[in-house]
This record gives C-alpha cells, sequence and structure tokens, in this order.
C-alpha cells in the first residue's frame, strides 16, 4: 500500500502544522542588538504568532492527499505535499523551540513534550476507538495487522520504519500514520539538540547540528539508492526503504528548521525591495515547479528520489518564506483565507481518518458510481474531524494555554 503525504502537525504542524493549529503564539527574539548613538535598542522580535497562509497552505496540500487517496490516479505527485509538511514542520518547532530559548534561557524538555502529547494523541486516540468500534460490527480481514498492528505501530511512532522494511500490511487502515512517525521521531531528536545549544549559550551549535543533520540524510538517501539494484518495480525494496525512513527523509525537516532558526535571528525579516521582488519570483517559479509535479512525477522512481525529493524541499522552503516575509502580498492573503485556515486547523485530524474511512467505504462495497461515494466519505470525514476539533482539541489547547500562563 503506498500512502504518500500528511497534514503532519507539529506538531505537527501550521495555524500550528506540525506547525500546529492554535501553536502559533511562540516568539524568537533576533540575533544581535543594534547600536545608536542613544545605546543598544530592544531586539527585533520575531513573532509566529497568528500567520494563517502557514495554516491554510496544509488545506492545500491536503486538497492533494484526499484526491490522490481516493484512487490512487488522479495527482500522481501528490507525495510533494509530504516535503511542504515537513519543511513546515521543522520550521514551525525550530521557531517555537528558539523563542522559548530566548525567552527563558532554557528549553523545557518536559513542557515541549507535554504540549506535543496534548496535541498529537488524543485525535490519534479517538480513530484507534473509532476503528475498535468499527471492527465490532464489520469483519476484516488480517485485522490483527491491518489494524491492531497499524495501530499500535501508529500509536508509538514506529509506521515508518514498519513500511520501509515491508512489514506493513497491504492496505492497512492506518498505513499513512508512517509520516507522522518521521515527525515525532524528529521531534525528540531535535528537541534535545536545541536544549543543549541553548544550555551552551551557542546558536551556532544549532546552525550546525541543522546542517550536518541535513547533509548525512542526503548523503545516508543517495547511498542508498546508489548501492541497491535498480528502481523498477512499485514492489522495489530500495524504493520503499529509501521513501519511508526517518533517516532517509529527515534532510527536509533539518531545512525547515534551518528556516526557524534564521527567522528567529531576524534574518526573515526587514528585507528591502529588490531582495524581497526576487523572492516574489522565486515562489511563483516554484509554485510552478510543484504544481508540475503534482501532475507528472509519479512514484516508484529513481528521479524522485534523486532529484525531485531535494528539489521539492528547496521549493516547498522558498514558498514558507514567502509567507513568512510577505505576509500581506496577494498570494498570502489567497492562502490564508478563512475556509483554508479553518480546513488547515482540522487537517491533523482529517488525515488521521481519511484513509480508514477511504477504506471502510468504497465503491465495490457500496456499489455507488464514485462521487456519491466520495461525498460520503468526505461528509463522514469531516463530520469526524470537526466533532474532534470543537469538543476535544480545542478545549484541550484552552487548557494547555491557561496552564501555560500559570
Amino acid at each position: 500500500m503506498t500512502s504518500v503525504s500528511h497534514p503532519g502537525d507539529p506538531g505537527g504542524k501550521a495555524g500550528g502544522t506540525p506547525t500546529e493549529p492554535g501553536e502559533q503564539d511562540a516568539m524568537a527574539t533576533g540575533g544581535t542588538v543594534p547600536i545608536t548613538s542613544d545605546g543598544p535598542t530592544p531586539p527585533e522580535r520575531f513573532r509566529l504568532g497568528n500567520r494563517p497562509p502557514l495554516t491554510g497552505i496544509r488545506a492545500l496540500a491536503l486538497f492533494t492527499v484526499l484526491t490522490y487517496h481516493s484512487n490512487f490516479r488522479t495527482l500522481p505527485g501528490t507525495w510533494v505535499a509530504l516535503q511542504v509538511f515537513f519543511v513546515l514542520s521543522g520550521f514551525l518547532i525550530t521557531a517555537m523551540l528558539a523563542g522559548e530559548g530566548q525567552r527563558n534561557g532554557r528549553i523545557s524538555l518536559k513542557g515541549f513534550y507535554a504540549r506535543r502529547a496534548v496535541r498529537l494523541v488524543p485525535p490519534l486516540v479517538l480513530t484507534i476507538v473509532l476503528l475498535a468500534v468499527y471492527a465490532s460490527f464489520v469483519h476484516v480481514s488480517d485485522a490483527s495487522q491491518r489494524l491492531w498492528g497499524d495501530s499500535a505501530a501508529a500509536m508509538f511512532y514506529y509506521a515508518d520504519y514498519r513500511q520501509a522494511f515491508l512489514h506493513a500490511p497491504f492496505f492497512g487502515y492506518l498505513a499513512q500514520t508512517w509520516s507522522l512517525s518521521i515527525e515525532e521521531q524528529f521531534y525528540i531528536i531535535w528537541s534535545v539538540l536545541m536544549v543543549v545549544a541553548v544550555a551552551m549559550h551557542r546558536r551556532r551549535l544549532a546552525y550546525g547540528f541543522a546542517i550536518v543533520g541535513l547533509v548525512l540524510s542526503v548523503a545516508d538517501r543517495l547511498w542508498s539508492v546508489y548501492s541497491a539494484a535498480p528502481f523498477t518495480t512499485p514492489t522495489n525494496v530500495a524504493f520503499t526503504r529509501v521513501y519511508y525512513g526517518f533517516d532517509t527523509r529527515a534532510d527536509a525537516l533539518f531545512l525547515g528548521c534551518l528556516l526557524g532558526l534564521l527567522a528567529a535571528d531576524g534574518r526573515l525579516s526587514g528585507w528591502s525591495r529588490w531582495p524581497t521582488r526576487l523572492l516574489t519570483a522565486g515562489a511563483i517559479a516554484c509554485t510552478a515547479f510543484m504544481v508540475w509535479i503534482l501532475l507528472y512525477a509519479p512514484l516508484f522512481t529513481e528521479n524522485l528520489v534523486v532529484w525531485w525529493l531535494p528539489a521539492t524541499t528547496i521549493a516547498s522552503a522558498v514558498i514558507i518564506a514567502y509567507f513568512v516575509i510577505r505576509p500581506t502580498s496577494i498570494g498570502s492573503r489567497f492562502v490564508g483565507i478563512g475556509v483554508f485556515v479553518f480546513i488547515g486547523d482540522l487537517s491533523y485530524t482529517v488525515y488521521l481518518v481519511h484513509f480508514p474511512v477511504y477504506l471502510a467505504i468504497g465503491p465495490d462495497g457500496t456499489h455507488w458510481s464514485f462521487w456519491p461515494t466520495e461525498l460520503v466519505r468526505l461528509a463522514i470525514i469531516f463530520a469526524i474531524a470537526i466533532a474532534s476539533w470543537f469538543c476535544i482539541e480545542k478545549p484541550l489547547m484552552r487548557w494547555r494555554q491557561r496552564s501555560a500562563a500559570r
């Protein structure tokens, strides 16, 4: 089974996205203090705050995921959405951690992991509970692996290597959670590295960690590609190992970290006219490139893992930088419109529940044509996601914010 991408929440995630809804309240202090005739001026601050385009872009990426998983033919390059989510996750998590380190002089790992758990675990538990209810009424073939094996892999965040080493069943009900596992493994590693950099009061160390992580991941991926058999079939073991493994996909997250560090140091603010225009032109070109990838770059090719993964990672970083540096531009206002932001807020839960619903309700089972089946699927998916958002996720986020204030 091939699940290509997710709106991973930094935590997941961007209104947050993970990245994550409701969690863009981090603030980072700029690097150097400019000196004037009146003495040092207050350092420039980068406020992540409420940035609708960083949430809205998740809705657009989610649309491609839902489209591709509805039939596994339309938009064959939907894997590119994953690059956007990974870069965005690295950016947002780094901005949050850097902000905490600069405000408090330290980073609390306990607090960080608690925030991750409050944001990520309840929708995941809800999804598993709903699967248990479904399985109590409907027979599921190979349920020990497709339901309970998948649920364990999702809950303990090892679904990526379960897929990479071909231990996952065909069409598992939570097969899409492999990308969430990559992000969670990254959070654990990167948060510790940021704690070390902050404790040593060396911001350059954080840059070094990100650059080394990026280089090692790219080198690991290229070695895995060129030391393996040719990528000739969809069951090619080499492609599966490279595509699903954390070690071979972490470069996108580390590039997002570099972007987050630059933002925290004030490098993504105060740009003059010509650099801003060049960035705008670059963002337009990168968007066109990503659309081309969506339409014409399917999975299971050597070009994908050698060329298209790094190219789309860089393109994602350029687009995210554009949204940060030009938050009031036409492109940012379009991506940040209300409906996109709301769907972006729902994206984590939609991503969790959409694949089980797609497997449970298919044209072969309903004997309906595609569109009636698809409309029923989407109605169920968004009903669950909206109920989770208003009844579980938002109350928990408000509780978390009150706890943080205390």
